[in-house]
């Protein structure tokens, strides 16, 4: 019935319009689900909850959007600068929190940071020992960072480096003058073996924005291109 009302060249060309639709969609949801994560303040929020703009990885909260960053390769890490806190290692964490964690927790780590007001359940008081789910010590806060915590608004962190998730782990457990308790040797020499086997690359970045431009470019660019059949 279709060849009724479409030649065959028609047809083709009509088709091809459909493919490249269909491809922009599929592109388009691919980059959806790259950036949700930046999304992650606004997990769990009730409506009478004001989301403050973060300054986060990804940029898609940050008005400023994220800077372009060249792909970097980190070799192994020697375990004796990362385990135990010092200086350098501190001052990074710190930095570290206040960019990706004190809007949530607090800049003191007390739960009470704005975008943290309407979330299910309340982000968690570093200064208190009350019901940590995966526990206090270095290993388990390191665990969380990487892995997130299910049924909560605490997503994985393991897009920042090895490095900087065990910086913040370091600082994390100083914001609470409580016993954090006596790690175990083994889940240690784990993490010791983490850091000093394998190093890792991050990839390039670029702003949020540029990659949404570049994303309508191409589809423009795709929309204009007559299809290969029209072309003699």
């Amino acid at each position: 019935m279709i060849d009724t009302y479409l030649s065959p060249a028609e047809f083709k060309r009509l088709l091809s319009a459909l493919l490249v639709v269909i491809g922009f969609i599929c592109i388009a949801g691919f980059f959806g689900f790259t950036v949700l994560p930046g999304l992650r303040y606004q997990a769990h929020t009730g409506p009478e909850a004001t989301v403050v703009a973060v300054q986060g990885e990804t940029g898609w909260l940050d008005p400023t959007d994220y800077p372009v960053m060249a792909r970097e390769v980190i070799p192994p890490i020697d375990p004796a600068t990362v385990m135990t806190p010092n200086a350098p290692l501190m001052v990074r964490g710190k930095a570290v929190y206040a960019q990706s964690c004190a809007t949530c927790h607090g800049p003191e780590g007390k739960g009470d940071g704005p975008a943290g007001t309407g979330l299910t359940p309340k982000p968690r008081n570093f200064t208190e020992k009350v019901a940590w789910k995966n526990g206090t010590r270095l290993e388990d806060i390191y665990k969380t960072l990487d892995e997130g915590l299910k049924g909560s608004s605490m997503v994985s962190y393991n897009h920042l480096t090895k490095k900087d998730r065990m910086a913040l782990a370091h600082v994390v457990q100083s914001l609470g003058a409580f016993d954090h308790g006596a790690s175990d040797p083994q889940a240690l020499a784990t993490l010791e073996k983490l850091f000093a086997s394998a190093g890792e690359v991050v990839p390039n970045r670029i702003p949020v924005a540029r990659a949404v431009d570049a994303l309508c470019r191409e589809y423009a660019e795709a929309q204009s291109t007559p299809p290969a059949s029209t072309i003699r």
